[in-house]
Formats: structure tokens, C-alpha cells, sequence
């Protein structure tokens, strides 16, 4: 990747995020970069070419997260790793991701391609460490599969928070500090979950008979 191609992308975004796709022309995204059209249309064909390899580059950054969540080898830290970068890449990523969704055809496709991956890598790496904590005492006994849907789920709804609702973390520490709070501990005082239905039944009719 040239120097010149990787500006153009960054003064794309730049321009992408101040004042909207729609609105920004080639000849700006030029004139910012101190090159002639020529020269752009010599990197990429169109608009749409450039908004696209952003996101691409944006969202490949997804897949460099994940081998850096796979060499973590501790289950704790981990978990906590993989939050932590979910939620830097939201709070760096979100507004430009909502623009070019919202604004480039096609773009839609390619983000929902690129977060399905990333989700399953995500649960496939999250399942190994809660079975290697489950084996050396570090979680109780449960189903690891199960239990990294339930955080890939608790991560999706940061995602759509940020990306569908405009509702940006304050950082990266308050947000996981939060999650794994309830991850982690719970809402729920004294008392575990039922185990079976048939045990919820059981509980709930004690708690009406009090």
C-alpha cells in the first residue's frame, strides 16, 4: 500500500466523518490530499471504491484483534482482552462505520460479512478459554459454548449501542468494567439460578407461598 493511497483513505474518512459521503466529492478528497484527479482516479475508480476499502481496512482490523485475543493464553485475561478490544475498535470505528452504511450501497453486505466472522471467532476462541478455565478451577462447571454465546451476545449489544443507536462508551475501561461485572457476578442476590425448569417452577411457587 502506497503512501499516497493510504492518505487518500485517511482524508476520506476525515472528510467522510465532518461533512458525509454524500457530500464530499473526489475533487475535495484531492485537493485535501495535495494531488490532481488524475492521480486519485489512478488509485481508485470512484467514490464508492474508496468508502469501500475504508471499511475493509477498518473492519480487517477485526481479524488482527482476534490473533491477538488467540495469543492470550490465560482464560481470565482473555476474556478481558477480548472485550477490551471490542470495545476500542467501536469507540475508533463507530462513526465512520455508521456513515458509510448508512450512505454506500453495498456497504451493508460488507460490514454484516465481516461481523459475522468476527462473531465466530469470537465464540470459537471464548468457548476454549472458559473449558481451560473450567478444567483448572478458575470457572465453575458449565457449558463454555453456551457461555461465550451469552457474552458474544452481551458484546452485540454493544455493538448495537454504538453502531445502530449512537450510544458511544465513555471509555474502553468503564465499559468492561461494567460488562464483566454482570458477566462475572450477576444481578441476582443470595440465591443461584434454578438449574431446570422444573426447579424454576419449584422456586417460583415458593416465592409466591412467602
Amino acid at each position: 500500500m502506497t503512501d499516497t493511497y493510504s492518505t487518500i483513505l485517511e482524508v476520506a474518512e476525515r472528510l467522510f466523518a465532518q461533512q458525509g459521503y454524500t457530500a464530499t466529492s473526489m475533487r475535495q478528497i484531492a485537493e485535501e490530499v495535495g494531488i490532481g484527479k488524475a492521480t486519485i482516479y489512478h488509485h481508485f475508480p470512484d467514490k464508492e471504491a474508496i468508502a469501500l476499502a475504508l471499511l475493509k481496512t477498518r473492519l480487517g482490523s477485526m481479524d488482527e484483534g482476534l490473533e491477538i485475543i488467540r495469543a492470550e493464553s490465560d482464560p481470565s485475561r482473555r476474556v478481558e482482552t477480548a472485550l477490551s478490544i471490542s470495545t476500542q475498535f467501536l469507540i475508533e470505528s463507530a462513526e465512520i462505520l455508521q456513515t458509510i452504511r448508512r450512505e454506500v450501497p453495498g456497504a451493508r453486505e460488507v460490514t454484516y460479512g465481516y461481523f459475522a466472522s468476527f462473531f465466530r471467532g469470537f465464540v470459537e476462541l471464548m468457548a476454549d478459554a472458559f473449558q481451560r478455565g473450567v478444567e483448572t478451577g478458575i470457572f465453575r462447571p458449565m457449558d463454555p459454548a453456551e457461555t461465550a454465546r451469552v457474552l458474544m451476545t452481551m458484546v452485540q449489544g454493544n455493538f448495537v449501542q454504538t453502531l445502530m443507536l449512537g450510544a458511544h462508551p465513555d471509555s474502553i475501561e468503564k465499559a468492561n468494567a461494567a460488562l464483566l461485572d454482570v458477566f462475572y457476578h450477576g444481578i441476582k442476590v443470595g440465591r443461584a439460578l434454578p438449574d431446570t425448569p422444573d426447579d424454576s417452577i419449584k422456586v417460583s411457587k415458593q416465592g409466591n407461598h412467602s
